[in-house]
């Protein structure tokens, strides 16, 4: 046995708790006092599931360990339960010398061979879907095992579990995806299913028409004698990435120093930040979740202390499962509403003073304007932003006395990352797009437009408004229905 095995086996329970937290911070790059015992991973310290597979990577590495002696996500709540598993794992395990280092392969390899061998051929695309759910998803290939549950074993949720399935039947040439009634929790499920989908001779797929994406081009930087917001400080929550990452640079351009906030996407918060300030602009980066009391009391006490204050707040994070309505479980209800609602209202009054000191804000909140209208897979999100807009009008007449105005943005589906979230996307972007008065859905840059107009000192007289941004969209019907209800 190696000297470093030796010493993982002799290690008390305090020691491993303490080598498992700073594998989390190598990873996560969080403060070692935010990873403690027993905060929630996920909903605590938003390290979702992609994140925890690379942490358990770590670690099984750091202890010598194979990573499914590790627990996985939803059995993997919290650093202790992790620390537990490893000090029962070193408790039991007869040495890193014993291990199989890839125990994945020799069973890929049998089914491969069975399948030459002219036995019932459904496993030979295993290989395909593990690389597939690799690439997407980012796991460590090693813990993608053909029997684990994608969502109650390896936290994959429906949302990814979608993307995945979009690569794969463009990467098998498949028209036609399994049906959701199947419930493919497996990748072994996911390979036999795709099996029975391939044609004898499967033809050269063709390429299927799409809606040309039409990206509006990007509104040119003012000069510096009209800048609408020099000397403002601008909060958006969520800005790492999508509609929150162009509203943050477009107020970086108007003048105002932008506070970049991000959660799930600490990296691409910090790139948001560290792109306007190479732009010429003033940008800081704060990581923190809005649903987080303790990470609000950080955020808002740094804006004080290094700012000075506040003048503009645009509540963008936003969090709400995409999916048929009766996969919708309590925790995600919980999960949308402490983000989008208590979120929101916690970030306005914590503003609420910083805005009054300096003579008054603006405020603007995020919506669907599908909180009015029936999407499918928007449930959650649906119903949660109609209290997003129900808020928006009690916070513009409660903060209204000190000269803050709220109002919110109701957008339709825009051009980008949220899109891909959707089952079958691609069919669904056309048809919304064919429904859509002009033919065209919205982009990034013209929710901003909206949202930039509605914090400037051209709307002082407007305040409680919904501003609808989706092109006329939810004034139709057949857009809105699943396929098969619209035809």
């Amino acid at each position: 046995m190696s000297a470093r095995s030796s010493q993982s086996h002799t290690s008390t329970p305090s020691n491993i708790l303490e080598q498992v937290r700073q594998c989390a911070a190598s990873v996560t790059r969080y403060p070692l006092d935010i990873l403690t015992e027993h905060a929630q991973l996920e909903d605590e310290l938003g390290i979702d599931s992609v994140k925890l597979a690379e942490i358990a990577a770590v670690i099984a590495r750091e202890f010598q360990l194979p990573p499914d002696r590790l627990p996985r996500s939803g059995k993997a709540r919290t650093l202790g339960a992790i620390a537990g598993a490893v000090t029962e794992a070193l408790g039991t395990e007869p040495g890193p010398s014993l291990h199989v280092s890839a125990p994945v392969a020799p069973a890929v390899a049998v089914a491969e061979a069975k399948a030459s061998a002219g036995a019932p051929a459904t496993l030979d695309l295993l290989p395909r879907v593990r690389a597939v759910f690799a690439r997407v998803t980012r796991y460590p290939e090693e813990l993608l095992t053909p029997h684990a549950d994608l969502e109650d074993e390896l936290g994959i949720d429906s949302v990814k579990q979608a993307e995945v399935m979009a690569v794969l039947m463009k990467e098998l040439g498949l028209s036609d995806a399994p049906k959701p009634s199947q419930r493919l929790r497996t990748m072994a499920a996911i390979a036999d299913a795709a099996r029975a989908l391939l044609p004898a001779a499967p033809p050269v797929a063709e390429a299927r028409p799409r809606a040309p994406v039409v990206h509006a081009a990007p509104a040119p930087a003012p000069s510096r004698m009209e800048l609408p917001f020099a000397g403002k400080v601008a909060l958006v929550t969520g800005s790492g990435k999508g509609i929150g990452r162009v509203i943050a640079t477009r107020l970086a351009r108007a003048g105002a120093t932008v506070v970049v906030n991000s959660f799930h996407s600490r990296e691409d918060g910090e790139k948001t930040a560290r792109d306007i300030s190479d732009a010429g602009g003033k940008a800081v980066h704060l990581w923190g979740s809005v649903a987080q009391e303790e990470h609000l009391e950080r955020m808002f006490a740094a804006i004080r202390e290094q700012l000075g204050g506040l003048d503009l707040l645009v509540c963008n994070a936003s969090n709400g499962l995409i999916g048929p309505f009766d996969r919708i479980a309590p925790r995600d209800w919980d999960k949308a509403f402490r983000t989008c609602i208590t979120g929101t209202y916690e970030c306005a009054m914590r503003a609420r003073p910083l805005m009054a000191a300096r003579g008054g804000g603006s405020i603007v909140t995020m919506s669907t304007s599908m909180s009015q209208r029936y999407m499918h897979d928007l449930g959650c999100q649906g119903v949660v932003k109609a209290g997003v807009e129900s808020l928006t009008r009690y916070l513009a007449a409660e903060l209204a006395p000190e000269g803050i105005r709220t109002n919110c943005v109701s957008a339709g589906p825009v051009h980008g990352d949220l899109l891909g979230m959707f089952p079958d996307a691609p069919e669904r972007v056309a048809r919304w797009e064919s429904a859509t008065p002009g033919g065209r859905l919205c982009t990034a840059d013209d929710v901003a437009d909206v949202t930039e107009l509605l914090l400037g000192p051209k709307t002082q007289r407007v305040n409680g408004a919904i501003w609808v941004v989706d092109a006329g969209l939810s004034g139709t019907v057949d857009g809105l229905l699943p396929a098969a209800r619209a035809s």
